[in-house]
């Protein structure tokens, strides 16, 4: 018995959507949220970039690149598998997209766990020490507590305009402040930014 040519072309109609709709389940499962940790790094250069901001915590995108020497668009593919199923998290410092793996924190006690603004104060610090300027500023003021800010123009080598310009960065990101005594304005760490940094600096 032969099946009308409609309900041939009908059918077939039919099984290419449910190939399709189960192609797309398997590309979900494989590139979703569906992932399990250990699959996801199962794959080389995914694993490399993992093991790369684990080692690295606050590197931004060309810096991974370089360091993997792999071209952006492979880079930009396995980071975002990655952020999508929450091995790492990103943070915007100024025109620079930064890079931290997610601290599995579920076997520390509740008093050990940082909070939210102790541990975005600290990811800040990190890709701070990350750039030249502030670099010396912080660590600077991690060895001599109070600065001012000619001091800190010379111990960074550039102008008083660019001080301001990153200390008033610094300051609102909650990394240092400052107190005015006459005409001269002093700086100092935070007194959580000064924990931060010195256990920072203890590890290296």
């Amino acid at each position: 018995m032969h099946l009308p040519t409609k309900n041939v072309a009908s059918t077939a109609l039919l099984c290419l959507c449910l190939a399709g709709l189960a192609s797309y389940g398997g590309t979900r499962r494989r590139f979703g949220r569906d992932f399990k940790k250990e699959d996801i790094l199962d794959q080389g250069t995914r694993s490399a970039i993992y093991e790369t901001i684990l080692k690295n915590p606050g590197l931004h995108f060309r810096r991974i690149c370089r360091i993997l020497d792999k071209k952006m668009g492979v880079v930009q593919y396995h980071v975002s598998v990655l952020e999508k199923n929450g091995m790492i998290r990103s943070i915007r410092d100024g025109r620079y997209k930064c890079f931290f793996a997610e601290e599995n924190m579920e076997n520390l006690p509740p008093e050990e766990r940082p909070s939210e603004e102790i541990a975005a104060l600290r990811e800040s610090i990190i890709t701070s020490l990350r750039r030249k300027t502030p670099q010396l500023l912080i660590t600077h003021l991690a060895k001599e507590t109070v600065a001012s800010h000619q001091t800190l123009s010379n111990v960074a080598q550039v102008s008083p305009q660019a001080i301001t310009f990153h200390t008033q960065k610094l300051q609102k990101e909650g990394i240092i402040k400052s107190e005015k005594q006459g005409r001269q304005k002093f700086y100092s760490l935070s007194e959580q930014a000064r924990k931060i940094t010195e256990s920072l600096i203890r590890a290296h």
